[in-house]
């Protein structure tokens, strides 16, 4: 069991490599089981997408094309693969305004290993197993002075 410090695609790989089933929030964990963030349509992590096709949906209907490949490098050196998608004709959308700001059209990028962790890293926190660990790891980070010292 962790905090959400620990839950990046670096730590989750290691603990799949170990063979570890471990309770490790993500960034935005609790953020995301929200319905404000559940039921908006603009966020990355709510639109369509088509595995097959290797393309996303935007809430206009428009595909969002695969453009290319790159990579991140965190301060500690652990590379991830991202992937970037681009829509084609955001000019003139009467959804822009609550889509995206930039100018040009709509471009996302995605790390689908991280969200593939992280998804199973989800199913674990909210099982009953992990809803109990959950709530330990919360008593222990309130409780953090014993009884008997002095504060």
């Amino acid at each position: 069991m962790a905090d959400a410090g620990y839950g990046s695609e670096e730590n989750y790989e290691l603990l799949e490599s170990q063979q570890i089933e471990g309770y490790v929030k993500y960034n935005y964990f609790h953020k995301e089981q929200k319905r404000a963030q559940k039921n908006n349509p603009f966020l990355q992590q709510n639109l369509f997408y088509n595995k097959d096709g290797n393309f996303y949906v935007c809430p206009m209907g428009q595909r969002m094309e695969f453009v290319g490949k790159g990579t991140r490098e965190s301060t500690n050196g652990y590379t991830s693969q991202v992937s970037y998608y681009s829509a084609a004709r955001c000019e003139g959308c009467p959804m822009r305004g609550q889509c995206h700001k930039a100018k040009g059209n709509r471009r996302i990028e995605v790390n689908h290993r991280l969200n593939e962790l992280k998804a199973r890293a989800r199913k674990r926190l909210t099982s009953e197993t992990g809803k109990y660990h959950r709530s330990k790891q919360a008593y222990r980070s309130r409780s953090s002075v014993r009884p008997d010292e002095k504060q």
